[in-house]
């Protein structure tokens, strides 16, 4: 029974949602980075976190994020915008659980007689949201994306919870950012 169980306790494990961060990062690979010094972080109709509060903590994360990156930011000529957006989406996970003992009787080879067994299933249905920020840079003059950084987690429910996978999403983002600038954007 404590094979059972412990099977059991491992199956749940690996059919539960990923919690960690998934970031990625793609780049215009002939564009020379060296070149940006100042941002100018801008709103656009897809900047679009429902709740305000979350949304000025995002604005001022990503700012943050870039001034320790050494960038500084500007009200006007900038070398670079930056955005960002949120996507979710609804996901529903099943786990079924057995529970039961089986009418085994040995034989020969484990061939032979037996007897049926009783067992009971269990199914649930675990619903959560996957949440994506997706953060653009774009080149100031020509407008042209440069850089777009996502991060995608399953979203915990409380708002201090969701500002800390924020910060890290945007953390290893910056990381990427500083691997690219040490190769000149290439």
């Amino acid at each position: 029974m404590k094979k059972i169980l412990g099977l059991m306790f491992v199956v749940s494990l690996i059919v539960v949602p990923a919690m960690a961060q998934k970031v990625t990062i793609d780049f215009a690979h002939d564009f020379d980075f060296e070149q940006i010094k100042t941002f100018q972080y801008v709103d656009t109709a897809e900047s679009n976190s429902k709740n305000e509060l979350m949304a000025e903590r995002i604005k001022d994360l990503i700012i943050s994020e870039l001034q320790e990156g050494g960038l500084t930011q500007v009200e006007e000529n900038p070398d670079m915008f930056v955005t960002y957006h949120i996507t979710t989406k609804e996901n529903t996970n099943y786990n079924t659980s057995t529970f039961g003992y089986g009418g085994y009787r040995g034989g020969w080879g484990g061939w032979g007689y037996g007897g049926g067994g009783m067992a009971t299933s269990t199914t649930r249905a675990y619903t959560y949201t996957e949440g994506t920020l997706i953060i653009d840079a774009y080149e100031s003059t020509e407008k042209k994306m440069i850089w777009r950084g996502t991060g995608t987690v399953t979203v915990k429910n409380t708002p201090e919870k969701q500002t800390k996978q924020i910060t890290k999403i945007l953390h290893k983002l910056g990381k990427k950012w500083d691997k690219i600038l040490k190769n000149k954007g290439k």
